[in-house]
């Protein structure tokens, strides 16, 4: 009987893709041999998600730095190479943990997985963020994995290298914070060093106008630092030894405040000194954020503001001095040609402070003032330096082409008590029917916040005087320029 052979011919081919397999049946016997026709199979592949870039424990993909605290997005491929679309599922996690260090999935719940269709053929980036809380060190694996059905690619580390980040925190003071120009103060610039190893700091500062640093009065610890001054003269650059580990680096030095560190016209002035430190570690710059120390110069014998002070009263003769017999006027307003003003005191006294030398109108505002000034002591011109005194001298009214009429007789005088408090009023009648009156406050024991209220007639508007703290006599005189009529001050006060 004949032999029969079947003879199976064709290569089974394995991998992701659809590939074409051929095969052909043969048939032999008696040394006779015949092959049938060739039949193509077409093999499937399943859904076969791909990660990339690659990697594993001991062959990371990728070896990056991160520095902490801080975060890093690591960028990842995904790519379907399988032939039927499939759901895919990608997760993210640290190969072995790290205290603060979390990775998570972009556009995915904390710790969750990326679950989503993809078609054949499909790619897509998939990106892991890591974020380290804490200053980690060391380092952390990061894996990437993707699954779809049975197949998928588990693997895909990439590595981060943890380096702590070093902030530098300069601080800069002053000693003292309120000085007079021509004197020296003291700045001291602090610096921790936050770095694993000593830190070699240079320290930049930058002194205003009018400030000059003293050479060779930087110091650290007593030990002279060696300090550059730029062309300008106001940019120093000190360069102090490296400070130990977990150690703070004190740097003082000395400043000289001149008078061109005033503001314009002499007047004080705070100013600003920014101070910066810089230092690099492992190959990196690292820079501090501007330390600013704050000091206010004061004029002190540089002072060229002037003071303008004096009197305003009423001159009986028209000598156009103050004389014994001469009423001060209270109340009467000082004006300067720039809007300042300045009410007389009950002593008719007058002050302005911290003004510019030179030419000033000083006048008086005659709703408060409303007498003829004695010739060249009335509203003028005056050329202000230094302490300038400028009175104002006044007459006192009389009738027109009339002799003066003799002086009335004094009215007679008042007297209120409330508690402690006696209030005596005494009318004096001046030439031209014009009143001065005058109110004298005592008490028999010291009181506070005292008010006295006083009309020159039962008709006129009253007058108020202060007194805060009352523990000896007080005076206070005004002028009126009707006949003043007896009237008993209203009184208020408090104890103590």
């Amino acid at each position: 009987m004949p032999r029969v052979s079947l003879l199976l011919l064709g290569l089974l081919l394995t991998g992701a893709h659809a590939v074409p397999i051929s095969n052909t049946a043969s048939l032999q016997a008696r040394g006779l041999r015949v092959n049938s026709n060739t039949v193509e199979l077409q093999r499937t592949a399943p859904c076969d998600p791909q990660v990339t870039p690659d990697g594993t424990g001991t062959a990371p993909g990728r070896v990056l730095t991160l520095r902490t605290p801080g975060s890093v997005a690591l960028p990842y491929t995904l790519t379907q190479a399988g032939d039927v679309p499939g759901d895919v599922t990608v997760r993210a996690t640290v190969v072995t943990p790290v205290p603060g260090v979390q990775v998570t999935l972009q556009d995915a719940p904390a710790g969750m997985p990326i679950t989503g269709v993809m078609a054949a053929g499909a790619r897509r980036t998939v990106t892991v963020l890591v974020v380290a809380t804490g200053a980690a060190q060391g380092s952390v694996d990061v894996n990437v994995s993707a699954t779809c059905g049975g197949a998928g690619d588990p693997v895909n580390v990439t590595r981060l290298q943890l380096q702590p980040q070093l902030n530098l925190l300069l601080t800069h003071t002053v000693t003292p914070g309120r000085t007079e120009a021509g004197h020296v103060v003291t700045f001291t610039l602090a610096l921790p060093n936050p770095a694993p190893q000593p830190l070699g700091a240079t320290l930049t500062v930058t002194l205003p106008t009018g400030v000059s640093y003293r050479p060779g009065s930087a110091r650290v610890g007593g030990v002279p630092v060696p300090a550059t001054v730029g062309p300008d003269g106001r940019s120093v650059t000190f360069r102090p030894p490296a400070v130990g580990v977990g150690s703070t680096l004190t740097l003082m030095y000395d400043a000289l405040i001149g008078p061109q560190a005033l503001a314009d016209g002499g007047a004080e002035r705070t100013l600003d000194v920014p101070g910066v430190a810089s230092a690099t570690v492992d190959g990196e710059t690292v820079v501090s954020p501007t330390a600013t120390a704050h000091v206010l110069v004061t004029p002190g014998v540089f002072d060229r503001r002037a003071t303008v002070l004096g009197e305003v009263f009423l001159d009986g003769n028209g000598n156009g001095r103050r004389d014994p017999g001469d009423s001060p006027l209270a109340g009467a307003r000082v004006l300067l040609a720039n809007g300042q003003q300045s009410l007389t005191d009950v002593q008719g006294r007058y002050a302005f402070r911290n003004v510019e030398p030179g030419p000033w109108l000083l006048r008086l505002d005659p709703s408060t003032a409303p007498f003829q000034a004695v010739p060249g002591a009335g509203n003028r011109l005056v050329d202000v330096a230094g302490l300038t005194r400028v009175d104002f001298a006044l007459r006192v009214p009389t009738a027109q082409g009339a002799a003066p009429p003799a002086t009335p007789a004094p009215a007679p005088g008042t007297t209120v008590r409330s508690g402690p408090l006696v209030v005596t009023r005494r009318v004096t009648p001046q030439p031209g029917g014009a009143s001065v009156i005058t109110l004298t406050v005592s008490s028999a024991r010291p009181v506070l916040d005292v008010v006295i209220l006083d009309r020159s007639g039962p008709d006129g508007a009253p007058r108020e005087f202060r007194v805060a703290s009352l523990d000896a006599p007080v005076t206070f005189t005004y002028l009126t320029l009707t006949p003043a009529g007896p009237n008993d001050p209203d009184v208020l006060w408090r104890e103590p």
